[in-house]
């Protein structure tokens, strides 16, 4: 072969080995070309949701491509989950995910048609949104170490509301029983909304709730706060001190909300989402939005840091679901 063709052969060899590879490359670089949609597996109006359309907006102003809210309601936020777990890894189809759809679901459904682990690369966390601790005023406690003697002197006669079986709240009760040894009865509702009711009515004694849902009765005074579950007090309740500065150190339960896209999605591209997320979480009007609703922004060092918080979540919420004897649907 002569010296001219065997050039001409490798230079063939060169540009179809470039061709093999240039799409993925190109496409991660080109990123994003289109709108995106952003999955809510919850109904619109929500806290869920409120969070997702905070940061669509920003995010999509940092990738120069609008960002489009969709809610898939449905049981535990299972349908919306899926719907991106199958849906193409581009990075163009992402989901709002949190404590329900990949720490508590697995405990509670025997047969999930996702998995919170292989199906799904993690962006970044958005948000940790602590809870707070109420009593109806007819107790005779002001702080949570008064609440722990009137419970334990007032054996199983003391209830507490969650949103049902396996909800964020029921978790939260547990946790709290679990760490202080009080015999309390859990009552679920079919939703905050009626525990709240029977909580004001006096019907139930304590429940531990998302700030939001409460928070104009204890400003009211109809509602008495003894405690949040995150690691610092809250700005939106200044002087409620946390559960661990009451003698319970190291306590910490709080619902987490984050964004993830389908696996297999390039490493390129889910930088760009993990970079534009980190540059939304930081503006101030945002941060400002969140801090009114009782939420901390709590962004991901990166998403390999989020895929381990996520696993350590899940093996959390495993120990309260078998603490509590539920089982699995």
């Amino acid at each position: 072969m002569s010296l001219i063709r065997r050039l001409s052969a490798l230079g063939a060899l060169g540009l179809f080995g470039l061709a093999a590879v240039t799409p993925v490359s190109v496409a991660a670089q080109a990123f994003p070309t289109k709108p995106i949609r952003l999955v809510v597996p919850y109904t619109a109006g929500g806290s869920s949701d409120f969070v997702a359309r905070q940061i669509a907006q920003r995010m999509g102003e940092a990738l120069g491509q609008p960002i489009t809210v969709e809610n898939k309601p449905g049981v535990a936020g299972i349908p919306g989950t899926e719907v991106v777990a199958k849906s193409a890894p581009d990075g163009y189809t992402l989901a709002l995910i949190g404590m329900t759809t990949h720490a508590a679901n697995p405990w509670l459904y025997k047969k999930l048609p996702y998995d919170p682990i292989k199906d799904f690369t993690p962006i970044s966390a958005a948000i940790t949104s602590p809870l707070v601790l109420v009593v109806n005023p007819e107790v005779p406690a002001k702080n949570v170490q008064e609440l722990i003697a009137y419970a334990k002197a007032n054996p199983g006669k003391v209830h507490y509301g969650s949103a049902g079986v396996g909800n964020t709240l029921h978790l939260a009760g547990e946790y709290f029983r679990s760490r202080t040894g009080i015999d309390v009865v859990h009552v679920p509702y079919k939703g905050a909304s009626a525990a709240l009711n029977d909580l004001l009515g006096g019907r139930i004694q304590m429940m531990i709730d998302l700030v939001q849902t409460p928070l104009a009765h204890i400003q009211a005074g109809k509602l008495r706060a003894l405690g949040t579950t995150g690691t610092e007090r809250l700005a939106i309740l200044p002087d409620v001190p946390t559960i661990a500065e009451q003698g319970l150190p190291g306590f910490q339960f709080a619902t987490s909300i984050g964004v993830a896209a389908p696996a297999g999605t390039p490493k390129a591209v889910v930088d760009q989402l993990h970079a534009a997320m980190i540059k939304a979480l930081a503006n101030p009007e945002l941060q400002a939005a969140f801090a009114k609703q009782g939420m901390q922004v709590t962004p991901s060092a990166s998403p390999e840091a989020y895929a381990k918080h996520i696993a350590a979540e899940r093996e959390k919420i495993g120990e309260l679901v078998k603490r509590a004897g539920i089982e699995p649907e």
